[in-house]
Parts: C-alpha cells; structure tokens; sequence
C-alpha cells in the first residue's frame, strides 16, 4: 500500500513537472515565430539570425528559401520605400514537443496598411515548422508555408 501511495505521489510529481515544461516549452515556440516574422514587418535579417538555424529552410508556395533567399529579399526591400506597414497573428494548431524537436501548424495572418493610401490588405497562409532546441533556446530549422484565398 505504502509503495503505490509513493509511486502515486512520485508520479502525479513528474506529471505536474512535464506540464509545467511543455507550458514553457510552447510559450518559447510562439515566441520564436512570432519573433522570426519581425523579419517581414522591419525588414532586418537580425530576426533570422536570432531564431533560426544556418541550414534553415523555407518551403514557401512550392518554392525552396534559405538564409541567401530571405538575406537577398530583405536587401531588396530595404533598398525601397518603405510603403506597407505589416502586423502579424498567429492562431495556433497543435503542438509536438520530443525532447529537443517540437513540430507546430499554424494560420499565419499579416495585416497590410499602406502608409501613402491608407489601404488595407490582408494575406493568410497555412504554415508549419520545425524547431530545435540548442543552447536552451528554441530556433527554426524548417518551415512549410502555404498561401490561403
């Protein structure tokens, strides 16, 4: 009786510790997300540097995007006026977290307003990723995006 009661306690223990890291661990992978997509609204590759890993990978609309795709796009776009104002909103799917690797889907809906007209644009995709954790932090090492109507 003694030993069930323990192991009762020992185990209601460590589900509470498990809940408590995937809490953590999913709040850090929303951040990261959010985080890696201020590369879009301020158009400066610190926010890839800071989230993703060096072989990072982008499956954007049936095409492949690295590091040298995202730094050539930001370039581009630095070099021009500055016209659309972007925010994003993220509503989250489901969440896969195995030690080390987490996998999430996710509606990833930017809000366009157009600082000359006023004009407004929205853009969704359905997207996915997968993230790693290094040093304690988690990074981005792929993700899958696809444009919705």
């Amino acid at each position: 009786m003694k030993k069930s009661l323990v192991f009762l306690i020992l185990f209601g223990v460590s589900m509470v510790g498990f809940s408590q890291n995937l809490a953590k661990d999913t709040t850090e992978v929303k951040s990261t997300i959010a985080d890696f997509f201020e590369l879009f609204v301020q158009d400066d590759m610190k926010f890839f540097e800071k989230n993703c890993t060096p072989e990072f990978e982008l499956y954007e609309a049936g095409s492949v995007w690295n590091a040298d795709t995202l730094r050539s796009i930001i370039h581009k776009r630095q070099a021009q006026k500055r016209t659309w104002k972007r925010t994003n909103e993220f509503k989250f799917i489901k969440f896969n977290v195995k030690q080390d690797v987490a996998w999430v889907s996710y509606f990833n809906t930017a809000y366009l307003t157009n600082a000359d007209t006023n004009a407004k644009r929205t853009v969704r995709w359905l997207e996915s990723a997968v993230l790693v954790r290094k040093n304690k932090k988690w990074l981005l090492t792929q993700m899958h995006s696809t444009p919705l109507k």
